[in-house]
């Protein structure tokens, strides 16, 4: 690695000090994180961590290092090198005896540094992303006419270590386009480039990024980046994949980024929206965040089971999310490297594991029959006021029958069909959705049982009861069932807190087993991150205000994060998913440190005023045209020393070619679209759903609102990365292959879009003496999709390809209306292979 390089892929923060280089520390000074903790990583922990603890001993916490392991002695003396078992092992002679048994042993240069540390106490330092954000203030740098804010100083000065220098700032054109596309993702119209260029005064650009943030477009640009993160789809997953009524959700995100929803409140709402005071329908309908987790809906699951894997997939899509952290693995063990143990992650799923999304078996809290509850009933105008009515006839049956069913005659009527529940006759009678969980519940001693198996079995014993009493109760609900469903609700799955009287108890499961259950705990945070006020609620809505706290040090960072990466293309923290100590270190740790601190207390978690700060600094506005030297020593432009250029994401493409045709319907909310796909995606055999193509206005929909479908998602947007959202994604990894090629060429969307922006090409010269020619449509089409002027090397290309299309198209007439979509003649259809090339450019499909 060239000498240059270096710093860039070692660059590591702690306590607000920046450290470059994995090499021991100049002169005696031994640091944990820089010296002690990647030998640790690399060569211990495998054994003696959080998955194993071989002899007893792990060095992944400071207390377990330095108390006695099963031997008898400690790994880890501070101060005492010659007392430590650590440097005995690791130096012993026996191939048998010494440490790490498989592999190399360590250097001697690694040995030396070890030895350095224990001498000098053998302190502990956390992990740079699990000590509070420092501002270091703005840096000095070389030229102070360069920085437009705080963000261009932490970039110079970084250059300026290096003895680079900025590239100059991107032409006006490249970067109304660049911005245009970052903030509302469609491209300005050429038009409204030229007035803005006329003037090009700083203000000028700084009045066209408030127009953009202040356009309904910029939400659906944003609200994209969103639902990967929280798994949005219109189908439930695995193999059944049935459909999921959850648009609202997705309208939610829209519309809160649109009104600029302060981020901490986004993030309450989101989590725990259901326990606000006086929870709004709004509110309640954020929470579907957490109802994007899979469903299994097959015959023979075990619906415990899979509720379980739905919160499980809720803690570690939190954790993910607000935290940067994979602590999915220690749902089975501690974690292999950062400082989550084992009991820590039980803790976590406690907040998530009480909710009545299973409670009542396959029945909501307001006895509407639904395969996912709890939802909320929305209802149209003209039905709203008899929907509700019967919301609440239906609510207070549904309470007169758990009050009947916890009588004390019928308790002695339950515990004696509990005990029969060995015939298979009486088993019969249990509903099938909840039928492993009853017979689970009924091994369980009576005083062993929690408060909500208590519940359950109560529910479920009311279901299955021949009492008379109950079965009039349950005929009348069935009737107010149907007399519901005649009003054709809106469902959407929501999150709902179970009542005080049914909480669950929450276990560690011993190896992540849900059937072997060990210690009962209590909701927590880990130890190593700070603790929750004692006044805090140990609920979900205290987690998400822990979570935005000022005091957690990374979900600030990891948001400002997730921001940059979508305007740069690459995270100041590559590892957007991971900022433990195997995720890659910040390019620009005091700058980040910077961000994340405006974020929370300048800009009040305003995303607006975030996004807004990023796109009017120098760096952001560089041009992206990269030099020889600088292709070398930064290839991949870590050091910000030009502007951003990458691949467009799927979304984007589709929208901008929509767009720049003349296609795209700018219809916002609503039930997802199906737009045109290959025929016999859709096959199952567990019902007759097939892809219903839209017609008309529907079919040009932003991508946005396409149907999801985890099985089959929509091809043309995977193939440009788009994930299947069977799981939460934290960032899309840019892939370039020959599939996206054919894609872009000869899908049928693409083509349609070629077609139309043929005829705009034409439609521009029709009237007044512009009556333009070959040339003059092919430079209107280049400006169209690209907002200017095309150079004489892209027009002679351009007027090369339309000239052999046109001498085919002349004598080929089926090909000519299979090409143009009508018999427009031979010019249409020559141009729409124009068009299509031009579809098809680089810098149609990158943003410059």
């Amino acid at each position: 690695m060239p000498r240059n390089l270096l710093p860039i892929v070692t660059l590591a923060m702690v306590g607000g000090v920046v450290w470059l280089g994995w090499g021991s520390a100049s002169g005696d000074e031994v640091d944990f994180n820089r010296d002690v903790r990647p030998i640790f990583n690399e060569r211990c922990v495998a054994c003696h961590g959080g998955v194993r603890q071989q002899a007893g001993l792990s060095l992944l916490f400071r207390a377990d290092a330095v108390r006695p392991a099963e031997s008898g002695r400690s790994a880890v003396v501070p101060g005492d090198p010659g007392a430590s078992e650590l440097l005995r092992r690791v130096t012993h002679r026996d191939p048998h005896q010494r440490m790490p048994k498989e592999g190399a042993a360590l250097s001697d240069d690694e040995v030396a540094r070890l030895r350095r540390w224990i001498e000098q106490g053998a302190r502990w330092e956390a992990h740079w992303a699990y000590v509070a954000p420092v501002d270091s203030g703005l840096p000095e740098v070389s030229d102070d006419a360069w920085p437009h804010n705080g963000i261009d100083r932490f970039v110079a000065a970084r250059l300026d270590e290096e003895g680079m220098t900025p590239s100059p700032p991107a032409d006006c054109r490249t970067l109304l386009r660049r911005v245009s596309l970052d903030l509302v993702g469609l491209p300005a119209a050429p038009d409204e480039l030229a007035s803005v260029c006329r003037d090009g005064s700083p203000e000028t650009y700084e009045r066209f990024v408030d127009r953009l943030l202040e356009s309904p477009r910029f939400g659906e640009r944003w609200a994209a980046m969103w639902l990967d993160l929280a798994r949005y789809a219109d189908s439930t997953g695995y193999e059944k994949d049935g459909g999921r009524t959850i648009w609202r959700y997705r309208d939610w995100v829209i519309a809160a980024f649109n009104r600029d929803l302060p981020f901490d409140q986004f993030t309450v709402e989101q989590l725990a929206g259901d326990l606000l005071p006086d929870s709004s329908e709004s509110q309640r309908v954020a929470t579907a965040f957490h109802r994007n987790t899979m469903t299994n809906l097959e015959g023979g699951t075990d619906d415990e089971e899979h509720r379980l894997a739905a919160v499980i997939d809720r803690v570690n899509t939190t954790w993910e999310v607000w935290q940067g952290t994979t602590i999915g693995c220690t749902q089975c063990h501690g974690h292999p490297y950062d400082p989550f143990r084992h009991e820590e992650y039980y803790s976590i799923l406690a907040f998530f594991n009480n909710t009545t999304d299973w409670d009542q078996g396959r029945w909501d809290q307001a006895g509407v029959r639904l395969e996912e509850p709890p939802t909320l009933a929305t209802f149209s105008p003209q039905t709203e006021t008899e929907g509700e009515a019967l919301l609440g006839q239906v609510r207070e049956l549904q309470e007169t029958m758990e009050a009947i069913a916890s009588t004390a005659a019928m308790q002695v009527a339950r515990r004696d069909w509990e005990s029969q529940l060995d015939d298979p006759e009486v088993a019969g009678t249990i509903g099938e959705t909840w039928k492993l969980e009853v017979l689970r519940i009924v091994r369980t001693p009576e005083p062993d049982r929690d408060d909500a198996q208590r519940a359950f079995i109560r529910f479920a014993f009311a279901e299955a009861s021949p009492d008379a009493e109950l079965n009039a109760l349950r005929e009348r609900r069935s009737a107010l069932h149907e007399e519901l469903w005649a009003l054709e609700p809106l469902l959407t799955p929501i999150m709902q807190e179970v009542p005080g009287d049914r909480r669950r108890t929450t276990h560690v499961f011993e190896r992540g087993n849900f059937l072997l259950r060990t210690g009962e705990v209590s909701a927590g945070v880990p130890a190593s991150m700070p603790s929750m006020p004692d006044d805090a609620p140990r609920n979900r809505l205290g987690l998400a205000r822990w979570l935005v706290d000022p005091a957690n040090p990374l979900t600030a960072r990891v948001i400002v994060n997730r921001f940059w990466e979508q305007l740069f293309g690459i995270g100041i923290v590559e590892t957007s998913e991971d900022f433990g100590t195997q995720g890659l270190p910040p390019s620009h740790p005091q700058l980040l440190d910077w961000l994340a601190l405006q974020f929370v207390h300048e800009h009040e978690w305003s995303v607006k005023s975030l996004l807004r700060q990023i796109v009017t600094s120098a760096t952001y506005q560089q041009s992206s045209v990269f030099s020889a030297d600088g292709l070398l020593r930064d290839p991949r432009n870590r050091l910000l020393g030009r502007g951003p250029r990458f691949r467009l994401t799927a979304e984007q493409i589709r929208d901008q070619v929509l767009a720049v045709s003349g296609l795209l319907d700018g219809t916002m909310y609503g039930p997802s679209v199906m737009p045109p796909q290959p025929e016999g995606l859709w096959q199952t055999p567990y019902d007759d759903t097939r892809w219903e193509t839209a017609e008309g206005p529907d079919r040009y929909r932003r991508a946005l609102y396409t149907y999801w479908r985890r099985s089959v998602p929509y091809p043309s947007m995977t193939t440009f990365d788009s994930p299947s959202r069977e799981f939460c994604v934290s960032r899309r990894v840019r892939t370039n292959t020959p599939l996206q090629a054919l894609v872009t060429l000869n899908d049928p969307a693409f083509v349609e879009a070629a077609q139309a922006l043929a005829h705009r090409m034409l439609e521009q010269h029709e009237a007044g003496a512009d009556a333009g020619g070959p040339d003059a449509w092919l430079a209107t089409g280049f400006r169209l999709a690209l907002g200017r002027e095309s150079d004489h090397s892209a027009l002679s290309a351009l007027r090369s390809l339309y000239d052999e299309a046109a001498r085919h198209y002349g004598g080929a007439v089926a090909d000519r209306v299979a090409m143009s979509g009508s018999d427009a003649g031979p010019e249409h259809a020559a141009l729409t292979v124009a068009a299509n090339a031009i579809l098809n450019l680089d810098a149609f499909l990158a943003k410059e």
